[in-house]
């Protein structure tokens, strides 16, 4: 009985016997037939031995056949005997110098690895000797790689600051203050050295003198000059290869990386968009897997997704997480693009055939970015740690090899740091500065089906310009509503030159939607677009049908001032509001609207009906505790006090019902006393004629500086 390998030869035998010269083994090959022209090339061989182009070529397929990581490959053994024979038959080859160097560096063993070097420099001497373009990028780019894995080592060499040299180990602390004063005060950086990666630079350059249009070679010039902080470098040398080779998609994710990190972000957003125009599938699927950046619950079902699911998620996921609709572009997007382009270019080996953003560095650097500190200690290991999260991960960095894997309790690290945030952008200056709107939103009956939806923010302005102070500032704001798949409904923008951000720093705007009936995701934003700042609010809206019939009450409108515009005002609309985002100074004064909705009228048009206006305190600092909750308001009738934590306002009132079926109140509060805190307003109307009853609130604050940045912008869920 015939063993398989054996049948198989049986099989191919008469093709590959009919093989008459090496372009008859390539076209085997190239037809996917390998086991064939290997056949065929060992025919060859047996008839001349000295070939060295056969000789390599019969390497090149025994290598085909070999699994990187494999211990034991026949193929692997097979490929350098004849590689070694080109080599032998054919000494003034550069090529098959190249080819073994080649198969030495993906050899486990450290004394075959250690004969790189001088392989490469073998190749190099026959080039310089008889240059050719593709021998001249060819080895240049293996040098470069050569000595920019030495870089890797060495480039961001760290010690113990006191102690001396070599005595730090990653595994030295395990608490997080530990690390914070060791940053501090414990840690030194040792100068580079920089003749690694100037080499490097050299020989890039070279290859793309000779090869315009190597996208290997241009990807690593550009993760180089970032290394040495020339971004504004690596751009036009991106502009150049994407002009070389316009149809590579690969060429312009590269120009996106560039421009992205030289915080070029409408034009990196395009050479993305570019890219994936031009990429094969299997190009865009890293930049498509959103599952690398989820918790492992939500990566399971990304991965059960059909693909027009994956796509409409995919366009949820981007929009939520877009800082601003108001900067014109998506800067968390493109970053994220960005990460995938530099881990495959920094990262990737592509003779042992792995991708950068699939190793276990990379796979880091695309959830969280650059690291606040890259930290190298005794060549073997990296420490890369992030501050705001007070992440830290350890790498292992064998000397002389290429791929970065987890040491210690990283990999455990990771997995519990993708669950609390699997991803980050802190990176990005916009989203990393990016502020706080506080919105309030009062929604009223509109016209038809919709609602009419009023909008206050209060914007931090004096916070958002900073050094640069407020001098003729161009500021742009809006309220933006989108829908459950971030597809924009509807906005109000507003441009305007701000010369003063008031007292406190603070700006009020408003904005005006009208909406169905619906669920919404709304969006407050202020934009400045010569610093690049931002600030939002982003709440879940929720539109409610007013009803036609029985008594409704609108939400209850605060703000700094509300005057009716003439002794005609029948809606909210026909009054004069100075808009506040619901945060108030002690001692102010604040004004409540509300609208009242189809109360029962006699045949005079007349309403009676009963109100009361209670302010509760919700949460208080304890130095005021004592305080009274509101003061200065006794002069208004029917005033009455009820405890120390809340007041109580009653009236009754006949008032004539608009033409609308409107009725409008509204009345101001003097917060004389009122302590700083969290307080609800809460209107209770009842309807003598029917004696319905229905109530409204709103909850705003007393507060004397602006609240804080919200801590949900920290991190990216």
């Amino acid at each position: 009985m015939l063993r398989p390998w054996a049948l198989c030869v049986v099989v191919l035998a008469p093709a590959a016997l009919a093989a008459q010269t090496l372009d008859d083994v390539r076209r085997l090959a190239a037809g996917g037939d390998t086991a064939g022209a290997i056949t065929a090339v060992e025919v060859l061989l047996k008839r001349d031995q000295r070939n060295a182009e056969a000789q390599w070529l019969a390497g090149l397929l025994h290598l085909s056949r070999h699994v990187p990581g494999a211990r034991v490959s026949a193929p692997r053994r097979t490929a350098e005997e004849h590689f070694k024979y080109a080599t032998r038959f054919q000494p003034d080859s550069a090529k098959y110098w190249l080819s073994l160097a080649d198969l030495y560096r993906t050899d486990d063993l450290m004394t075959i690895r250690r004969q790189v070097p001088g392989l490469l420099r073998r190749a190099a001497d026959l080039v310089e000797a008889s240059p050719t373009d593709s021998m001249t990028a060819e080895v240049g780019y293996r040098l470069a790689r050569l000595e920019w894995e030495r870089y890797e080592h060495f480039g961001r060499r760290h010690t113990a600051a006191d102690v001396g040299e070599g005595t730090v180990t990653p595994g030295l602390f395990s608490e997080w203050k530990y690390w914070e004063e060791f940053l501090d005060h414990g840690v030194r950086q040792v100068p580079v050295d920089g003749e690694s990666i100037v080499s490097a630079e050299g020989a890039l350059w070279q290859v793309l003198r000779a090869r315009p249009g190597d996208v290997s070679a241009a990807g690593l010039l550009v993760v180089l000059l970032g290394e040495t902080h020339r971004w504004p470098e690596a751009v036009p040398v991106a502009r150049r290869l994407v002009g070389a080779v316009p149809d590579s998609g690969r060429a312009w994710a590269i120009l996106g990386l560039a421009c992205a990190r030289d915080g070029r972000w409408t034009d990196a957003a395009t050479a993305f968009a570019t890219a994936f125009a031009r990429m094969t599938p299997a190009e865009r699927a890293p930049y498509e897997d959103l599952g690398q950046i989820m918790r492992r619950a939500d990566r399971i079902r990304w991965e059960q997704m059909e693909a027009a699911g994956r796509a409409r998620l995919d366009s949820l996921y981007w929009q939520a997480a877009r800082p601003l609709v108001l900067s014109g572009v998506n800067e968390v997007q493109s970053e994220f693009y960005a990460r995938i382009a530099y881990a495959d270019h920094r990262w990737t080996d592509r003779w042992l055939r792995f991708r950068g953003y699939e190793t276990d560095i990379g796979t880091v650097y695309v959830a969280y970015g650059p690291p606040d500190h890259w930290l190298i200690f005794d060549r073997s290991f990296i420490t890369w740690v992030y501050l705001r999260p007070h992440y830290r991960f350890q790498f292992n960095l064998t000397p002389g090899y290429t791929r970065a894997r987890f040491a210690g309790d990283s990999r455990e690290v990771l997995r519990v740091a993708r669950e609390e945030s699997p991803a980050r952008f802190d990176n990005i200056p916009l989203f990393r500065d990016l502020d706080t709107i506080l919105v309030q939103v009062s929604r009223f009956r509109g016209r038809g089906d919709t609602a009419a939806i009023a909008v206050f923010g209060a914007i931090p302005l004096t916070r958002l310009t900073g050094a640069a102070g407020i001098t003729d500032m161009q500021v742009a704001t809006g309220a933006i509503v989108t829908d459950s798949l971030g597809r924009e409904l509807q906005g109000d923008r507003r441009g305007e030159l701000v010369q003063d951000a008031g007292p406190d720093g603070v700006i009020h705007r408003s904005w005006r939607l009208a909406l169905a009936p619906g669920r919404y995701l709304l969006r407050s934003e202020a934009h400045v677009p010569a610093l690049d700042r931002g600030a939002r609010g982003v709440e879940i809206l929720d539109v409610r049908r007013f009803p036609a019939a029985g008594l409704a009450l609108s939400d209850v409108l605060a703000a700094n001032r509300i005057a009716p515009r003439d002794s005609l005002a029948s809606r909210w609309t026909d009054y004069l509001i100075q808009p506040n985002g619901g945060r108030f100074l002690p001692g102010s004064t604040v004004g409540f609207l509300w609208e009242i909705y189809n109360l029962d009228a006699d045949s005079s048009g007349m309403a009676r009906y009963d109100v009361e206006l209670r302010i509760t305190v919700e949460a208080i600092e304890r130095r005021a505790l004592f305080a009274r909750i509101v003061g200065g308001v006794a002069d208004a009738t029917g005033l009455s006090a009820v405890g120390d934590d809340r007041v109580s306002l009653n009236w009754s009132r006949g008032a004539a019902v608009g033409p609308e079926g409107v009725v409008t109140e509204h009345v101001e509060v003097e917060l004389r006393d009122a302590p700083e805190g969290r307080y609800t307003v809460s209107v209770t109307v009842g309807d003598r004629g029917t004696g319905a009853v229905a109530v409204s609130e709103r909850t705003f604050l007393v507060l004397r500086d602006p609240p804080a940045r919200r801590p949900e912008y920290d991190t990216f869920r």
